[in-house]
């Protein structure tokens, strides 16, 4: 997996590599992950001070997701909800569209 990692107005911390890093490990365990690229942005001024943004290419549509928090452990978790919900219900839609009988055909083909 290729990872590109830019953070804009703020200083990488150790710390908030491995957490990303790790997220990255459970969506790939979800979904297999050929390029993840993640943007950290801190806004001071701002009522949300972090800012994540992430785009994953997996196998299918590529799949982006931001999320918004006061603190970085905050947004991260709503990013980390917010693409594991997508996984989730892109594998209930797969499923529930192959989950035909043999021998028959989807309604399209009529």
């Amino acid at each position: 997996m290729i990872i590109k990692l830019d953070w804009f107005r703020c200083s990488p911390r150790k710390k908030w590599e491995t957490q990303i890093h790790q997220s990255l490990e459970h969506f790939a365990a979800l979904k297999p992950v050929s390029h993840a690229g993640i943007r950290v942005e801190e806004n001071i001024e701002s009522g949300h001070r972090f800012h994540i943004s992430m785009l994953l290419s997996i196998p299918g549509p590529d799949l982006a997701a931001q999320a918004k928090g006061q603190t970085f452990d905050e947004a991260l978790s709503k990013l980390n909800a917010s693409i594991c919900r997508s996984l989730t219900q892109r594998a209930k839609n797969n499923r529930r569209n192959t989950d035909a009988p043999k021998g028959v055909k989807p309604q399209f083909r009529g």
